[in-house]
């Protein structure tokens, strides 16, 4: 995202000083000193980011959001805490692991959200600034708020940026936004319970494909088959109404992703099971994610002990780039669904596994390997995903 001209990062607007939170004084939130002419003097002491205590400046008059807001996962950024700790087996805040909290922090700990990041400026990720000099928007903006952060993934899906592809069906502009599915009760921790990550069984407030559309469920045969299960099986139904979407193999601390993004479709074994929020499913989308067990090493952490024995690195997603009719529910007059899905490349299958050291490949040198290239660990990973052949 462009970063802002410096005008424009502090400025505020006569329109704002009109507004409910423009009649309170600049020192309500920011403190400083507005009696002395003096630049210097005048900016002591000051308060950049207020919201960084919510408690204390949101919360007289905002208390149930901010008691919410507190353990939501934008928040706690508890995601990155609980995978960690399942691959290596203990946690960031652990005694004697301050060094590695520490490099959290620093480096992946600066994306966490504060109020004011999502209703006031521009992400500090993107280079902060004010979109509105300085109001206060009750909805997040799609471009400005949600996709800075969430852009590379979700973001080029759901408004169709990969060339060839289309915006997902649910995205209007303007009229259908992230809010759409995602409301404010959501993003404000939901119901006041503490989760491990978003597919946390527990997050109740998520919203689901069929919160919305249940009454489809028998509406024709490929949903009487693939979704009420009368083939015997249950598809998630990104199976069907997702176009490919984008993953990554490596990412390293203290360098970032490592190799090239891709582009691909794979269908999985569902390894959740035991979740019972997505238990009915038999097969789902799977993305693989930018983890590898050296990606801590700058960190000093050598090795993720568990990595093969914790969860797929080839993980269920949900992807922002549904379609009513897609590669997958479309064939040639006369043809079988099998001519486009159940016989096709889009299931994930053992030797997928090896094309994870292709997709490594870095352009810049002409080799291959960033990620890491132990195939067979990686392939114990995914044991539970990958479609065996019959």
């Amino acid at each position: 995202m462009t970063p802002l001209e410096p005008w424009k990062r502090v400025f505020v607007s006569e329109e704002y000083l009109e507004t409910a939170h423009g009649k309170m004084s600049c020192t309500w939130c920011h403190n400083g000193n507005p009696q002395s002419p003096d630049k210097e003097e005048g900016h002591k002491g000051i308060i950049a980011y207020p919201s960084e205590d919510a408690d204390f400046y949101c919360g007289p008059c905002h208390a149930e959001e901010v008691k919410n807001n507190k353990i939501s996962i934008h928040t706690t950024q508890e995601g990155y805490f609980e995978r960690f700790r399942i691959r290596a087996g203990y946690d960031w805040r652990d005694p004697g692991r301050e060094h590695e909290l520490e490099e959290f922090k620093a480096e992946c700990g600066v994306c966490h959200a504060t109020c004011g990041q999502c209703h006031i400026s521009r992400p500090r990720t993107v280079g902060g600034g004010f979109n509105w000099a300085h109001e206060f928007k009750k909805t997040p903006d799609l471009q400005t708020n949600c996709t800075a952060c969430h852009g590379s993934r979700i973001g080029e899906e759901y408004t169709g940026a990969h060339e060839g592809f289309k915006a997902d069906v649910h995205y209007i502009p303007h009229v259908k936004n992230c809010e759409y599915c995602h409301p404010a009760h959501q993003m404000h921790g939901g119901d006041g319970k503490k989760l491990t990550y978003r597919y946390d069984e527990h997050n109740t407030a998520a919203i689901r494909c069929e919160d919305c559309h249940d009454d489809t469920i028998e509406s024709n045969q490929y949903h009487l088959m693939h979704w009420a299960g009368e083939a015997g099986v249950v598809h998630s139904c990104e199976v069907c109404h997702s176009q490919p979407y984008k993953n990554c193999n490596g990412c390293h601390a203290g360098g970032g992703i490592t190799g090239s993004s891709y582009l691909s479709f794979e269908i999985g074994r569902n390894y959740l099971k035991d979740n019972r929020r997505y238990k009915d499913y038999d097969y789902i989308t799977v993305r693989h994610i930018p983890i590898a067990p050296n990606t801590y090493e700058e960190w000093g952490i050598e090795d993720l002990k568990y990595f093969e024995f914790s969860e797929p690195t080839w993980k269920f997603t949900r992807p922002h780039n549904t379609l009513l009719w897609t590669p997958q529910t479309e064939v040639a007059e006369g043809q079988s669904c099998n001519a486009n899905c159940h016989d096709s490349a889009y299931l994930l299958r053992p030797e997928d596994i090896e094309y994870y050291e292709d997709a490594n490949y870095k352009e810049e040198n002409g080799e291959f390997g960033y990620g890491f290239d132990d195939l067979e660990r990686e392939r114990l990973a995914n044991k539970d995903v990958i479609i065996p052949y019959k």
